[in-house]
């Protein structure tokens, strides 16, 4: 596929917060193939315990079938004419079912991510909303997707180095100081996106991924 211009910045960017912020064993891939990514995730399967935390960042291209009108992935091998080495959605669905881990929450900046959840998930509008829903979340299981977009393309680029979307996330990992689950955590990654592109993030849980109402919480070191 057609290289995009901030993907390979952006996945060092998200591993070094991540990993300096938040204390998170970091594994990145750059110009993966399709073998390559359902690979990692299969060893994250076998490998992860029921208390495990697991978040996925893709940076990447998107596609989603006007027949099927599923969503697809195109790793560094895909084609756009042949969907021989897509990911689908149904691909990423099963391997998070599949995961031990406690929570996985799947980071998606790519054209048509919003095709892999369901609608998004109600607005928490004060501290007390949010602190209970905190306290609820933490110990059930989570199974959520944060999308740059809905089912439009989206902008790999306006944030400077990284896309207007990456940008908005590094800045509210890198500000956050307090324990919030993701829905907190990306609410204003929604906003910031919406008043600057032609785009909408979208936060909520993955349809038939073993969700049970849980949510992905961030502790920062």
């Amino acid at each position: 596929t057609d290289s995009l211009n901030t993907a390979e910045d952006v996945a060092r960017a998200v591993a070094n917060i991540l990993k300096s912020n938040y204390g998170f064993t970091v594994r990145t891939l750059e110009n993966a193939t399709r073998y390559d990514i359902l690979g990692a995730m299969s060893e994250m399967r076998a490998s992860l315990q029921y208390n495990d935390n697991l978040l996925i960042y893709y940076a990447g291209h998107g596609i989603v079938d006007a027949v099927t009108e599923r969503g697809y992935w195109l790793p560094v091998d895909a084609d756009e004419s042949n969907p021989a080495n897509w990911i689908s959605n149904a691909d990423i669905t099963d391997q998070l079912k599949a995961m031990p881990a406690r929570h996985v929450l799947v980071i998606a900046d790519s054209c048509y991510s919003g095709t892999l959840t369901r609608a998004s998930a109600a607005e928490l509008d004060t501290w007390e909303d949010r602190r209970a829903w905190l306290e609820r979340v933490s110990g059930k299981r989570s199974r959520t997707a944060l999308s740059s977009g809905g089912l439009e393309p989206v902008n790999d680029a306006g944030g400077g180095r990284h896309s207007v979307f990456a940008s908005a996330l590094l800045d509210a990992l890198a500000t956050n100081e307090q324990i919030v689950d993701a829905q907190s955590l990306f609410d204003p990654v929604r906003k910031r996106v919406v008043l600057n592109a032609d785009q909408t993030p979208q936060y909520s849980d993955v349809r038939l991924a073993g969700h049970e109402g849980g949510d992905f919480v961030f502790v920062p070191q």
